[in-house]
């Protein structure tokens, strides 16, 4: 896991944070699909909103900045001047695309990133993000998820899913019909599994864990540091 539970103080951070009335700022890019079959995204701070659609021919992004204070002693007037200067990055490479704001984000940076994506249902989507949450639905070539801290929901109706979470809730929603396997876990927390109806026990006296086996093609793996694994099969 990339982040992890330190990850903790800087939420604190992000959400004591004032914004303080300086203005947002936008931007909007939209990516021919072409020959893409991956998006790549790796975000900081800020919510993940990912919606596949069908009958599309681009990949359309945009993503809000908004300004804030990093702790008590940094500068508003600096905020601002992040987000004037940040871009959006958006490099197609073979089958891939992806997508984070320039500069790189950093523990200095100053402003938060919403992001709000819509891609072909067939694409593959991987996100490797900080803090916030992040929302994925309709994205059937799979979803792979790396996070620091926040609420994750996932709704598919196809494709491998692969969620680890440092700190907060994970829930995915699909198909039973669609899968071959489920596996939840949460090392301090619960695992809540439930098919058709169904809830699969989990085991462990501090950590959890519920696994499931199907007749289906793909495979649903959820792994939470602190907090939840919820995973329904209808």
């Amino acid at each position: 896991m990339k982040k992890a539970l330190l990850l903790v103080p800087l939420l604190i951070l992000a959400g004591a944070a004032a914004t303080d009335g300086a203005e947002n700022r936008t931007l909007n890019h939209s990516v021919p699909v072409g020959s893409i079959e991956k998006l790549v995204l790796d975000s900081g701070i800020g919510d993940v909103e990912i919606q596949g659609v069908g009958n599309t021919s681009e990949v359309t992004i945009e993503v809000v900045l908004t300004p804030r204070r990093g702790g008590f002693f940094s500068s508003k007037r600096r905020a601002a001047q992040d987000v004037e200067s940040a871009s959006l990055s958006t490099e197609v490479r073979g089958d891939r695309l992806t997508l984070h704001i320039a500069p790189k984000a950093d523990d200095e940076r100053r402003f938060e990133e919403s992001w709000s994506i819509l891609v072909p249902d067939t694409i593959a989507v991987e996100v490797d993000h900080g803090v916030g949450d992040i929302d994925i639905r309709g994205i059937d070539g799979g979803v792979g998820i790396d996070s620091g801290v926040g609420e994750i929901r996932v709704e598919a109706e196809a494709g491998d899913i692969m969620i680890d979470l440092g700190v907060g809730t994970a829930v995915v929603r699909a198909p039973a019909a669609a899968f071959a396997s489920a596996e939840g876990a949460g090392g301090v927390g619960d695992a809540r599994l439930t098919v058709r109806g169904k809830k699969i026990s989990s085991g462990g006296f501090v950590s959890h864990s519920a696994t499931w086996e199907g007749d289906g093609r793909f495979h649903i793996e959820v792994s939470v540091g602190v907090g939840d694994a919820v995973i329904t099969l209808d």
